[in-house]
């Protein structure tokens, strides 16, 4: 909950909050849970919008990283936005083209009215998080401020917890068009009872003047060229042309945006000066650099996780949306039920020990998962499926305590931007490397499995579940047309996933580091404080 931290702090002055002012706020988190739910409630139907709109599989993750991407570009602006706009003109702003953006995916024919759709979709909705914790400090009075608190919590826990069967359940009995059009109704409400019920407050129009749009040109470039070159490389390699162009110019284009953003800031209040999108001179500090990496591969492993659950019950074990829905909630469900526990232990821990605890737990999730068969289901799913749940809660506390609880109350916000920056980051890399990696290796497993069939290996024509004594006597005999057939999609199930295995392990191998990072921090915080 905390990682959303106030884009502009109210004062300890704020007066006590109206009966209006409350439901306009609860107002704000309805569309805090929308935004929230849209990144999950798509997740189940991916397998099923990519067969309606004929997409191929490698270009199915695109539906989630152009999301995740242009929230990158959209949270760093939010604190601004609201300055210059209002709280109450921002969300409204945020809300309304959120929904429009809904509509359009709604009514998409084709990829890439998709995908221009849900980048837009992703503008608004980075945009809509951060300003309806912001409204917290903003509208409410310190005695308020924890209640209010608490109820955008509950709607942004609430969110991935119903997401994935929500998700489900609407494609199977309406469609994956209303994953986008259920939208619309709270969309139109939420803006006119924004109008009606949130006080106006002073707006400042010439801060969208002072903006920098070259560094926000930068950022947004070097997202799409990262993101182009993950996606090239399984198909022309990582050495090819249409990989290293814009990979490298990408990445040269992300540091760019990191001096731009120091020099930005180094050019002070003068009038001709640029408001930067961060400032990174936060991330000097130990702790918070520890913790905004820290959120990077967490967003990386957390979104990477659930993309590798749809891909193998979609892909390989043939779920439907409503199907995928289901197992994926016990994630959520673990989530929620461990929350007060986690809650509790974070007021009873150091930071920098409680966030290894989670990472370590989340590596083990993953590890647990990694001797997947093509037989897999449901059974096989809940234990690690629990460990994540339970540990994910852990990492968010964590993170967020090791990054803002020791920073002084006017640097929170630029710390906040540029630590939910991460989080997003990471998690747009992250699927991005996990496709990559799921398509590259699937295509090499295939070519193995294909081999040792054409060698009489008997041990992978049991994995494949091909009567022993039918598998001999046609070894050496031309394959016909029939039996190809039957045995393609066999081998291709079983190809990918063993790629989806790898995967898992990767995922828990950057978890991994993260743990023991924080335990090398932990002895280095020990040691300072044994010095004189």
């Amino acid at each position: 909950m905390t990682a959303y931290s106030p884009a502009c702090a109210g004062t300890v002055t704020t007066p006590p909050a109206n009966v209006r002012t409350w439901i306009g706020f609860s107002l704000m988190c309805i569309a805090l849970f929308m935004s929230v739910l849209d990144v999950q409630i798509v997740l189940t139907a991916l397998p099923t919008i990519q067969a309606g709109l004929h997409i191929g599989e490698d270009g199915m993750s695109w539906i989630q990283t152009s999301y995740l991407t242009a929230e990158v570009i959209s949270i760093p602006l939010s604190g601004m936005l609201a300055r210059a706009l209002s709280l109450r003109g921002c969300m409204m702003l945020a809300v309304a083209g959120f929904t429009f953006a809904s509509l359009a995916c709604g009514l998409s024919h084709d990829f890439t009215s998709l995908i221009v759709a849900r980048t837009v979709q992703g503008l608004f909705g980075g945009v809509i998080i951060p300003c309806a914790f912001s409204a917290v400090y903003l509208l409410f009075s310190p005695k308020q401020e924890p209640v209010a608190t608490g109820l955008a919590g509950v709607m942004a826990m609430l969110a991935p917890t119903l997401g994935p069967w929500l998700g489900g359940w609407l494609t199977v009995h309406f469609g994956w068009q209303a994953l986008f059009t259920i939208n619309l109704l709270p969309g139109v409400v939420v803006v006119l009872g924004l109008a009606l019920l949130i006080p106006r407050s002073e707006h400042h129009f010439a801060l969208l003047k002072r903006l920098d749009f070259v560094g926000l040109i930068m950022l947004a470039a070097a997202m799409i060229g990262i993101q182009i070159a993950l996606k090239e490389a399984p198909i022309v390699g990582w050495l090819g042309r249409n990989t290293l162009v814009p990979g490298v110019g990408g990445l040269l284009l992300l540091f760019g945006f990191y001096r731009r953003c120091h020099m930005v800031c180094a050019a002070g209040e003068c009038a001709s000066a640029r408001t930067p999108l961060v400032d990174p001179a936060v991330l000097h500090d130990p702790q918070m650099a520890l913790a905004t990496a820290a959120n990077a591969v967490l967003g990386a492993v957390l979104y990477s996780s659930t993309y590798l659950m749809v891909v193998f019950l979609g892909l390989v074990r043939g779920h439907d949306a409503l199907g995928i829905g289901d197992i994926l909630m016990i994630t959520g469900v673990a989530q929620l039920l461990t929350a007060p526990i986690a809650v509790w232990a974070e007021r009873h821990m150091p930071p920098v020990p409680y966030c290894l605890i989670g990472f370590a737990l989340f590596g083990l999730g993953c590890a647990m998962d990694t001797n997947l068969t093509p037989d897999s289901d449901f059974a096989a799913m809940v234990l690690p499926q629990l460990v994540r749940g339970a540990a994910l809660m852990i990492c968010i506390l964590g993170t967020t305590r090791l990054a803002l609880g020791h920073l002084p109350r006017e640097k929170v916000a630029n710390a906040s931007g540029l630590f939910n920056l991460a989080r997003n980051l990471g998690g747009a890399f992250g699927i991005g490397v996990v496709d990559s990696l799921l398509h590259e290796v699937a295509i090499a497993r295939g070519a193995s499995i294909a081999n040792a069939l054409r060698a009489g290996d008997v041990h992978t024509a049991a994995l494949l579940h091909i009567p022993i004594d039918d598998f001999l006597a046609m070894h050496g005999q031309p394959i016909d047309d029939d039996t190809r057939t039957l045995l393609e999609p066999l081998v291709g199930h079983l190809a990918l996933t063993g790629a989806v295995n790898i995967a898992w392990l990767v995922l828990a191998g950057a978890s991994a580091l993260v743990a023991l990072a924080c335990l090398v921090a932990k002895f280095r915080m020990r040691g300072a404080a044994g010095r004189p």
